[in-house]
């Protein structure tokens, strides 16, 4: 019987190599955290090839009889990066938002497109469309009211796609909007945390004391974390309670007070 290997690379990204933990240790953590995920297919062997040094993505090869339903897992859980010519109009994806601030026309995602490696551009128009009722805000006022920093977790609606110059467009995705919605309409604030895994997330919660002062956590990739504060807890209270054990990570503040004011 020939043995069918496929290879996959996966979504998250192990970019925070000035973590408390070593380069080493947080792959092995991360490979900890995929075996979790694909554990009862003793059949089934996956393989960890390599993190990608200019991506920072893990490749992977699976071999055996449940290869396809694991990969089918895989993707349905964390991920995998994108062909450009196989992304399609209104197609849903996930990304990171990269390079926030360094031009003035729109927010740029890291979806995991290659070949060519392509980040998805949402435009001003869309932003203020869809962050601010339409109203005639700046870019740098829209990303100052909703904290944006590069990292920060957002679903997109694939919208344009241009093969000859390569460039791909999109628009804010329900799951994004419905949170911020959420933010604004239950006066709830939240923090994001960028370069820590959700268990070391949630150590630091209960380290401090303030387990009992979340909703919930939202992990959108291996090291990028949403947590939602329950109600009179403010995010700057946590953050400044929380950083100290998450030394070397991004903390960043979503606060309902201050996006009602780009609706002003």
């Amino acid at each position: 019987m020939i043995l069918i290997v496929k290879q996959i690379v996966l979504f998250d990204r192990l970019y925070n190599n000035k973590s408390d933990q070593k380069p080493k240790d947080l792959v092995s953590r991360y490979q900890k955290y995929v075996l979790e995920l694909t554990q009862g297919f003793p059949n089934t062997k996956i393989i960890f090839n390599k993190v990608r040094n200019y991506d920072q993505r893990v490749e992977i090869t699976v071999s055996g009889p449940e290869d396809v339903f694991i990969i089918n897992l895989l993707k349905k859980e964390i991920g995998t990066i994108q062909e450009f010519n196989d992304v399609k109009i209104d197609m849903h994806l996930k990304g990171n938002l990269v390079d926030v601030g360094k031009v003035g026309f729109g927010l740029f995602l890291d979806c995991g497109i290659l070949n060519p490696k392509t980040d998805v551009l949402v435009t001003l128009h869309t932003l203020r469309d869809q962050l601010c009722n339409g109203k005639e805000k700046s870019l740098p006022q829209i990303i100052k009211a909703y904290d944006f920093i590069n990292e920060f977790p957002v679903h997109v609606k694939i919208n344009k796609i241009n093969k000859e110059k390569e460039n791909i467009q999109g628009e804010l995705d329900i799951p994004t909007l419905n949170f911020f919605k959420k933010v604004v309409d239950e006066d709830l604030e939240a923090v994001h945390v960028s370069g820590e895994t959700k268990g070391q997330l949630k150590k630091a919660l209960i380290r401090t004391g303030h387990l009992r002062d979340i909703v919930s956590i939202y992990r959108h990739d291996f090291l990028d974390n949403i947590v939602l504060l329950s109600d009179n807890t403010e995010a700057p209270g946590i953050i400044a309670d929380i950083g100290k054990y998450l030394r070397n990570c991004k903390l960043n503040a979503i606060r309902p007070s201050r996006i009602r004011e780009l609706f002003k």
